[in-house]
């Protein structure tokens, strides 16, 4: 198995797409009187939770990374890796899904009906172009779940991974907020 290097955007939209976006602005959202009807509130909640599954990942390989060798070839520390390994799995499912509505439905009926915010589903489109390569590499660790104990190497770069992951869906995520929820707010 082969590592890939994966370009992850560390910068928020450019400042020509931010001038295209639909306001309110993020602190206004929650008293938009929209809020609660609207698809804002479930996207946001979405993508909490997609965001809290995979600062967990990432923070029992950082736990089982910190542990000494020997005491990741234990019993009790076995188990714990088929746990992750079957976390990870659940998160893959659960991006997978949520990325790919996106693709399919989400972004090309909003770009049809708003192409003044093109360039942002550009940027979008590009992160979820990124996300699935990750998302491989992902998976192809996870392949070697509960035996990443006894190799150090593959544990890192699972480790790597999983900080790239939760890296690229905070800033992904926020992005994507900034240009779908006001639409959603206003239009929807």
């Amino acid at each position: 198995m082969t590592h890939k290097t994966h370009t992850l955007r560390h910068h928020p939209l450019p400042e020509d797409i931010r001038e295209r976006l639909y306001g309110p602005a993020r602190e206004q959202w929650r008293d938009h009187p929209h809020y609660l009807i609207s698809n804002a509130r479930a996207l946001q909640r979405n993508h909490r939770n997609l965001k809290r599954q995979a600062r967990q990942y990432h923070g029992a390989l950082t736990h089982v990374l910190e542990l000494g060798e020997a005491d990741r070839k234990t019993e009790a520390n076995r188990r714990l890796l088929t746990t992750i390994g079957n976390h990870g799995h659940n998160l893959l499912k659960n991006l997978h899904s949520h990325h790919g509505f996106e693709d399919s439905s989400v972004f090309p009926v909003l770009r049809q009906h708003h192409p003044r915010l093109a360039a942002g589903f550009d940027v979008l489109e590009q992160d979820h172009l990124v996300l699935d390569a990750l998302l491989d590499d992902i998976d192809q660790q996870l392949n070697h779940f509960p035996t990443l104990a006894t190799d150090p190497r593959k544990l890192d770069i699972a480790h790597r991974q999983a900080a790239d992951l939760e890296a690229l869906l905070h800033r992904h995520m926020d992005d994507e907020e900034d240009i779908i929820v006001p639409i959603y707010l206003l239009y929807m």
